[in-house]
């Protein structure tokens, strides 16, 4: 990361600064995370915001990093989230983490009522620079805090248990304002990895080769993150405007499917099973059908313990091929699968590992253009299957 000769570190033989960081993207979370490590810091990060009370009590932090994006699984819900700390615990500094620049300038204005009810302690920009962030922070933690109106009179940290009702008619319905936001949110978070890697690696190339190598790897990881990232988002846009292209063919399924898990299938000991009744002809397009697959096995994978079996199973009826894809993952809370198909919908199980929301829901939207259906059959703690069904070519 970006460096200076005129910063001096801080002197962790005194004390330690615990700093709590709430941020929901992993890669981030990361970049952060050692950036604080770096800076002497002891950092805890967590992607939950219904968990800030229980880590205030557990980590007692000096500082609160707070992720306030518009694209964040919590976002509706930040500034209430740093109105409460300071209602509860007026000494605690918050500082806001975004990259809405509507969201920085109400902060930084600070005459609106959320603003003013939630008080923080300064702002951080993503991308950031390094040392504007470790400035900020330093002066966040060094600063004393003002109490906030009608602090501590009777209100407890459980205003930040509450959490905005994930089945409303706004979260399966996005607006195009919604999905410009959440789409500039899902390109800003690898684009600050990749900031702040390069600013590490900048920093360390001279004297620590490791570590720089270290950050230009994580470079190089997120570039290909942002490619695949932006590959979904114009799917998105094509598959939300009818203009997916699909060269159709009849083909076979079960050769389709060999194909597509021999692309998928990475570990030593082969993990993806496949069961195939015989010959199964599909009128469709096989490439449209192997990103279909493809984006479950690779959910299968990401969402299971390391080596666990994916089953893939091809059954027929009167009308439809069904390709049935059964995981031993952590499966999906059942009032959360009503969205899970809904663009950049991410579970509250999987929140934590990288991945932009969108694979599903194109999946279903390809799925539908071949005139089929992508649906989750069934989900529990044990795993879940899903199933891919399409017309028969006619005989």
């Amino acid at each position: 990361m970006a460096s200076n000769s005129a910063t001096k570190p801080i002197d962790t033989a005194a004390t330690k600064h615990w700093v709590l960081l709430v941020e929901d993207e992993p890669t981030v979370s990361k970049v952060v995370g050692k950036l604080l490590d770096e800076a002497g810091y002891e950092h805890v990060s967590i992607a939950d915001h219904t968990q800030i009370a229980a880590a205030i009590l557990k980590w007692k932090p000096r500082c609160i990093i707070l992720d306030s994006d518009p694209g964040s699984l919590g976002h509706k819900r930040s500034w209430a989230d740093a109105a409460a700390i300071r209602r509860a615990h007026p000494e605690l500094p918050v500082l806001m983490f975004t990259a809405d620049p509507a969201a920085t300038a109400e902060a930084r204005a600070g005459n609106s009522a959320r603003s003013k009810a939630a008080g923080y302690a300064g702002v951080i920009d993503k991308p950031f620079l390094v040392l504007e962030f470790l400035a900020t922070l330093k002066h966040a933690v060094d600063a004393p805090q003002a109490a906030a109106p009608n602090a501590n009179k009777g209100i407890s940290t459980e205003a930040i248990s509450m959490f905005p009702d994930l089945v409303g008619p706004a979260s399966t319905s996005w607006a195009v304002a919604d999905f410009f936001s959440m789409a500039v949110h899902e390109l800003r978070n690898p684009l600050t990895s990749i900031e702040g890697q390069a600013q590490r690696a900048q920093k360390f190339i001279a004297t620590d080769p490791v570590r720089a190598a270290e950050a230009l790897d994580a470079i190089r990881e997120q570039t290909r993150r942002m490619n695949r990232l932006i590959g979904d988002l114009l799917d998105h846009a094509r598959v939300g405007g009818g203009a997916l292209s699909l060269d159709v063919v009849t083909f076979d399924l079960g050769v389709a499917s060999a194909i597509t898990i021999g692309q998928h299938e990475h570990e030593d000991t082969p993990r993806i099973t496949l069961l195939v009744p015989g010959a199964v002809r599909v009128r469709g397009d096989p490439d449209r059908f192997a990103q279909i697959l493809g984006n479950l096995l690779d959910n299968a994978s990401a969402y299971s313990a390391p080596g666990s079996p994916i089953d893939v199973e091809l059954t027929v009826t009167k009308t439809e091929a069904e390709v049935r894809v059964t995981d031993r993952g952590v499966g999906v809370p059942e009032n959360e699968r009503a969205l899970l198909f809904s663009p950049f919908f991410r579970s509250s199980r999987t929140r934590e590992i990288s991945g932009t929301g969108l694979g599903l829901h194109i999946s279903r939207r390809i799925a539908e253009q071949h005139h089929g259906r992508l649906l989750m059959e069934s989900s529990n703690s044990a795993g879940s299957v899903f199933v891919l069904a399409l017309p028969l070519a006619d005989r």
